[in-house]
């Protein structure tokens, strides 16, 4: 069986796939609410889901939630503003009513930030296990301002966890978008934080550049050898281009997920605009395979348009 590059009917924005016992679990941007969709296909997928939680007022602008399994539990983190004011996005952490059934609803916990409580949005985790110690170790990355008089810069930064739900340290500023291809539409963005782990070197893969404009695209910088990721300097980081941008057919592809299927073959779940011009508009989410380059760094593919076929995943 084969399917095109768009994998849900109707658009779609932020995708997130966890795979969680035999199933694959999809959570995107609805701006409303937080919905997961359930498939036994990473590459096929109903147009609507299920509502997990729904926020009270004052909340609004629900954006890039995602799943998470950690010491036994379902977490969402998600992104949130106060009555429409874009200024008040922070990201908040719920936990899963069940802890098999990712499906079931979900409680808010609260608000999850570093002493600074700037403007955040697009957080994930990190989750380090060391040779030198005996645990793993858990870091919160995502997008903020530096402060509120820098609202159309958006950086990354990292801090150390002590619960899945807790920030137990100060932010570390580990990106800024000071390369002239991430910046687009008046801004310089950095956003959409994942990570990638393959054989041995961590990845972290991010959005940059507007995501309203064609620019928008995939970087990666990385950390290698068990470093301290709060140490700024113990990240490398790849400056001079993208690593995934558009094509002549698919335009601004980015904030992307990174799931297996069963035969162990990588997909880059994204989104992207067939029109360069349809803006926030025209977002579908779509997911294609990728390789790996003989450092072990990802080699994601030129994104496809709709008359492409591709073999499901397996």
């Amino acid at each position: 069986m084969f399917y095109s590059t768009a994998i849900k009917p109707g658009g779609g924005a932020d995708p997130w796939v966890l795979m969680y016992g035999d199933s694959y679990y999809l959570l995107y941007t609805t701006g409303s609410d937080v919905r997961v969709t359930k498939s036994s296909n990473l590459a096929q997928w109903a147009q609507t889901g299920t509502s997990v939680y729904q926020p009270p007022s004052p909340f609004t602008d629900v954006w890039a939630p995602e799943l998470h399994y950690i010491q036994g539990a379902f977490y969402i983190y998600v992104a949130m503003a106060a009555n429409g004011d874009n200024a008040s996005h922070r990201i908040y952490v719920l936990k899963g009513g069940s802890t098999t059934d990712p499906m079931q609803p979900f409680d808010l916990v609260g608000q999850i930030t570093s002493p600074d409580n700037n403007w955040a949005i697009d957080g994930t985790v990190l989750i380090v296990t060391s040779r030198l110690t005996p645990y793993a170790c858990s870091y919160f990355i995502w997008s903020g301002w530096s402060d509120s008089a820098h609202q159309t810069t958006q950086n990354l930064y990292i801090a150390q966890m002590d619960s899945p739900t807790h920030i137990s340290g100060n932010r570390v500023l580990l990106h800024q978008p000071t390369p002239a291809w991430q910046q687009s539409g008046g801004e310089a963005i950095n956003e959409g934080p994942e990570i990638l782990v393959h054989n041995g070197r961590t990845f972290l893969v991010y959005s940059a550049a507007g995501s309203w404009t064609s620019a928008y695209c995939l970087a990666f910088m990385g950390i290698d050898n068990g470093a301290d990721p709060l140490v700024h300097g113990n990240w490398w980081r790849l400056d001079d281009r993208p690593v995934m941008w558009s094509s002549d057919v698919a335009f601004g592809p980015g904030h992307a997920s990174f799931p297996y299927d069963r035969n162990g073959v990588p997909y880059v779940v994204y989104h992207a605009n067939a029109d360069s011009n349809s803006g926030w508009n025209g977002r579908t989410i779509r997911t294609q395979s990728f390789g790996w380059n003989a450092d072990s760094s990802p080699a994601f593919p030129s994104p496809a348009g709709f008359d492409q076929a591709f073999n499901l995943p397996a």
